[in-house]
């Protein structure tokens, strides 16, 4: 599974976040609704970055779809008091989104008493004031010393949102983990066999792509090269060898995509990325700025 971790933080114009986010506002019980203190999706901040007329989808009642969800769980295993703390985790989620975090003259703030933040503490289990301090502070340790400085509000919301994200994949993972446990033949006996589908190929170009947005679309390239190599490449040339009579396959090599990207000689993207970063890693406008010389030179010089 590859999991797109930016959908969670922002979407496209005409995109929703994840499906379970609408379905828990739309059909969550009210026990569930007081408890986590779940509203309207229009009422988060990650989840409707899109256009409102993208909040629901028609055709789909996501109220009908929460409840097949709950049937899902409870048929793959996981029980009752788990579905609702993985609930409890998307509620949390919610609530971080909705954390307000402001420029000052120097530095980013957010309010002591924002109830978002005190929200998404409480339901993630942790301490609301240390939650707080580290969305806006970061500590390295040099020569033995701790050093703890402030951060920008562009700094802070990137460590709000990686939070989220990451806490979001651990919750996925999990979930995966307990599909293919509950799915798992019990002997060999009654294994059997399965069709995997795989879709692959072709860039997501988003208003704002990431550089996970770059990595999703650099393996669904190397996918694709697979593929190309093992399936097409491959398989004719085996058919040309034993003179068998079909009709060729025509198809793009993605190779010089994929050179593109990973290249060493002359330098992909990943090599001059890594270059920028290495020598303008304490400003990220500076890396940017960097990075894009380099592109220049690359585009200018193939």
């Amino acid at each position: 599974y590859l999991l797109e971790r930016s959908r969670l933080v922002y979407q496209p114009e005409v995109e929703r976040n994840y499906h379970i986010f609408y379905q828990l506002c739309a059909g969550a019980p009210d026990e569930l609704r007081a408890q986590f203190g779940i509203g309207k999706a229009a009422d988060y901040h990650y989840l409707h970055q899109g256009s409102e007329e993208h909040l629901a989808i028609q055709g789909v009642d996501d109220a009908a779809e929460f409840q097949s969800t709950v049937n899902a769980f409870t048929t793959i295993g996981v029980s009752q008091e788990t579905q609702r703390q993985m609930f409890q985790v998307l509620a949390a989620l919610l609530h971080l989104g909705n954390v307000a975090i402001t420029a000052t003259r120097n530095d980013a703030n957010i309010a002591p008493e924002d109830p978002a933040l005190a929200q998404a503490a409480s339901f993630l289990g942790v301490d609301a004031h240390e939650l707080r301090k580290w969305m806006l502070k970061r500590q390295i340790q040099l020569r033995g010393e701790k050093i703890v400085s402030s951060l920008s509000q562009a700094q802070a919301l990137a460590v709000r949102d990686s939070v989220a994200k990451y806490i979001y994949t651990c919750l996925f993972d999990w979930l995966v983990a307990q599909m293919n446990k509950s799915l798992a033949p019990r002997d060999e006996k009654s294994a059997v066999s399965m069709i995997g589908v795989l879709d692959i190929y072709g860039f997501e170009i988003f208003e704002n792509n990431s550089f996970e947005q770059l990595c999703i679309n650099y393996v669904n390239e190397k996918l694709q090269q697979i593929f190309i190599e093992l399936t097409l490449k491959k398989e004719q040339e085996e058919y040309a060898q034993e003179q068998i009579q079909w009709t060729p396959i025509k198809y793009f090599n993605n190779k010089i995509v994929c050179d593109l990207i990973e290249a060493k000689r002359p330098p992909g993207i990943f090599s001059a990325l890594n270059d920028a970063v290495a020598t303008a890693h304490a400003d990220s406008s500076a890396a940017d700025n960097s990075f894009m010389q380099c592109t220049s030179m690359l585009s200018s010089n193939p």
